[in-house]
């Protein structure tokens, strides 16, 4: 019997199938963490008793209950974590960041469509994330969701009491008195490594979501209503100017199945800032969206393909011109779901006309197979160009073991007259061999002229690639070995351009070893065979590339104490990046568990690696210092203090200019490479304050600054005209208020 039995038999109900009965709560509970209130006597409960990571589905060694029920308010559910105090861990990270304390993830599919599960993670102490499971078992962390949740410690247990409320997600309209859900729940325990669900599957297996247990609750989703008023001051204190917003965005929900969002004059400004990259590559970087109007109820527009691939990238909007209105309407059927959205920018930046996007989704499930359409429309008048997409996607279950996925695509472009077309598509299938061993192959193909850029994400077009990987977990070490899980996988890719060149073929292998005292390795290895280089010289000529190896290896020391870190370490050797050594480490000092200092510093240093810089190619000896700086306070529930420097430095020197000669081989030839030198800082320091549930006060001061000259420099030079040199100098106040 364990340890904590005695807990545990206090608060083990019966439990048979998940399935609540129809008792239906008008009273409001507290979410304090603390189940005092009568409605908790009465809630279903089932046990998270089995072990998936790793994935043996032992019975698990620590009793969790589950409580739930279902109020006027929302679902209600509490996790009780069997657990001394002194074998919890409780360190409080900021909302939305990597959970490094014990923690619970609940996941809701609301519809039980099986095709999108709402993730609610609460750490012990307090730590908040959200964010979307799609496509099986791909998580997306760019959701943000309106809910609550609190947690509180005993000596013998911790508890996480959450409130979800019905305006959280879109769901189909149900007029009978019971509402079906999936649901998954995931206790992850920091010290023992192992985490613990009531289902036998985990996000490691491919069908992870339809695997989700099912439950029934009182129905209480109805009509609601929700404005926000936002007020934000502008200081510039590199122009000495001030700018003030006033905006309106008003959530209306006639049904639990229909919501319409509307943003008048929203003030789109980040109160959290991106990560500080400096690219020289020809492929663009991905920023993850965190503007609440599109982060919130944009699942159903999420269309997502191969190679990295998103329809609707909403960062794309706003990029030429402040936005003036932007609306957006869903609705969830049993079986069919739709919506619509429009984003209008103002006049007169660079076009006396403004720019309007547009996104409009239908989709439809059947038995094991869903289907979907997506339309998505760019009229960039600042640009004088005009774009369309049209998208057909699919996903079927042949069976418990195959699935199969799909996507055809068309772009339809008008710039100043000149007319377009593109197609691409992509064809997946996914087998698993058993609840640890499974492949998958991907077909994909985008012409040459496919563009998707307008309103989404593709770092490339003019692609076809063959992917494959076989992926297996070991699992069942007993106690005398320190291993608790081992994944190893092999993956080979071969990749072509519409003109037949071939670009790689690539094959490696990688692995995980994850051990009891939460640490943990991982390593790459993979070889490239010799191919072509078509980006490099953006469009000004194709040259031949040699064969390449490279490796990688990170290691995790652990979660367990105040002083964290990680190391990593890799080597390459290519035509394109020359000879590559990698050097990067991450300190963290958890001061008690609301506060945080943590360093990250990435080394990169390449000879002989090629650029195209002044219209040239050209090779360089290549350094690149990476450095970021966190400082992370939750000074109390309501007051939280981040404080961010970033700052990246790049030199290049001993350049040596080469051409293409007509065998589209590289060679040496006269010019001169000046070097150069690159300096990024950014600094920015946050403040806020909950004035009232989803109501806060951001105080944010933001400084960048960039500096770039044809020298040579030393990093300590670098740095203070990194620092000098301003590019922005803010401070904003802003307050969002739910009346």
């Amino acid at each position: 019997m364990p340890a904590n039995a005695t807990f545990y038999n206090r608060f083990r109900r019966p439990i048979g199938v998940l399935v609540c009965s129809s008792l239906s709560f008008t009273a409001v509970a507290e979410i304090d963490g603390v189940l005092n209130e009568p409605m908790w006597q009465q809630a279903s409960t089932f046990n998270l008793d089995k072990t998936v990571s790793p994935f043996t589905l032992a019975q698990a060694d620590k009793p969790t209950e589950v409580k739930y029920y279902a109020s006027e308010e929302g679902i209600h559910v509490a996790v009780i974590s069997a657990q001394p105090s002194t074998e919890q861990t409780a360190v409080r990270t900021a909302r939305d960041t990597n959970l490094e304390s014990d923690y619970i993830e609940l996941i809701l599919d609301f519809d039980n469509s099986r095709n999108t599960g709402y993730a609610f993670l609460l750490g012990n102490g307090g730590s908040m994330r959200d964010g979307v499971w799609q496509n099986n078992n791909q998580f997306k962390s760019d959701w943000d969701g309106k809910w609550f949740g609190r947690t509180t410690q005993t000596d013998n247990a911790w508890i996480a009491e959450y409130l979800i409320p019905w305006t959280v997600a879109p769901m189909a309209k149900v007029s009978a008195e019971q509402r079906e859900f999936g649901i998954y729940v995931l206790r992850h325990d920091v010290k023992s490594n192992i985490s613990y669900s009531h289902q036998g599957t985990s996000s490691s297996q491919p069908d992870f979501i339809r695997e989700f247990a099912q439950i029934s609750v009182a129905n209480h989703a109805g009509s609601s209503l929700d404005i926000f008023g936002t007020a934000t001051l502008q200081n510039d204190l590199l122009h000495d100017n001030n700018e003030t917003n006033l905006g309106v965005d008003i959530f209306w929900r006639p049904d639990a199945s229909k919501q319409l969002s509307v943003a008048f004059n929203p003030d789109f400004g980040h109160v959290e800032s991106d990560n500080l990259v400096v690219n020289f590559s020809p492929y663009e970087t991905f920023f993850a969206e965190r503007r609440p109007f599109f982060t919130e109820n944009q699942a159903l527009f999420d269309i997502q393909g191969n190679a990295g691939m998103r329809l609707v990238h909403t960062r794309r909007i706003g990029v030429h011109g402040d936005i003036d209105s932007a609306i957006k309407y869903t609705a969830n059927g049993q079986s069919s779901d739709y919506g619509v959205m429009a984003v209008f920018e103002d006049e007169g930046h660079v076009s006396p006309e403004s720019n309007k996007f547009a996104a409009a989704r239908y989709q439809h499930r059947f038995d094991d197979s869903q289907v979907g359409y997506l339309l998505t429309y760019a009229d960039t008048a600042t640009r004088a160009r005009e774009a369309m997409i049209h998208s057909v996607d699919l996903r079927t279950d042949l069976s418990d073991s195959i699935q199969i996925q799909a996507q055809v695509n068309g772009s339809f472009v008008e710039n100043k007259g000149k007319k377009l077309e593109g197609y691409g598509g992509w064809f997946n299938v996914i087998h698993k061999f058993d609840a640890n061993w499974q492949q998958q192959l991907n077909l994909t193909q985008y012409d040459d002229k496919f563009e998707v850029n307008d309103l989404g994400f593709l770092s490339r077009s003019d692609l076809q690639r063959i992917w494959y990987n076989n992926e297996r977990y070991f699992t069942g070490f007993d106690d005398t070995n320190s291993l608790n899980q081992r994944r190893v996988e092999v993956f080979a890719m071969l990749d072509r351009n519409s003109n037949g060149d071939h670009l790689s073929t690539e094959i490696g292998f990688t692995g995980t070893e994850e051990y009891k005292d939460s640490s943990s390795l991982f390593w790459r290895v993979d070889y490239a065979a010799p191919g072509v280089d078509d980006r490099t010289t953006r469009g000004n000529g194709v040259f031949n590339i040699g064969s390449s190896r490279s490796f990688f290896t990170e290691y995790n020391f652990g979660n367990q104490n105040q002083f964290r870190h990680h190391v990593a370490f890799g080597l390459d050797n290519s035509d394109a990046d020359g000879d590559v050594t990698r050097f990067h480490y991450h300190p963290s000092y958890y001061f008690n568990d609301n506060y945080r200092v943590s360093w990250s510093l990435w080394y990169t240093q390449e000879a002989g690696s090629l650029f195209w810089i002044d219209d040239q190619l050209a090779r360089y000896d290549f350094k690149e210092f990476e450095n970021s700086l966190d400082f992370d306070a939750t000074i109390d529930d309501k007051q939280e203090l981040r404080v961010r420097f970033q700052w990246v430095s790049v030199t290049g020197k001993n350049g040596s200019v080469f051409g293409i000669d007509e065998s589209k081989n590289l060679y040496s030839k006269s010019g001169i490479a000046n070097d150069f030198s690159n300096s990024v800082t950014r600094l920015q320091v946050r403040y806020r304050y909950e004035i009232a549930p989803l109501s806060n006060i951001f105080l944010v001061y933001s400084r960048g600054g960039e500096y770039f000259d044809e020298n040579d420099q030393n990093a300590l030079s670098l740095f203070k005209e990194g620092w000098d040199n301003r590019t922005g100098d803010n401070f904003v106040a802003k307050i969002r208020y739910r009346f």
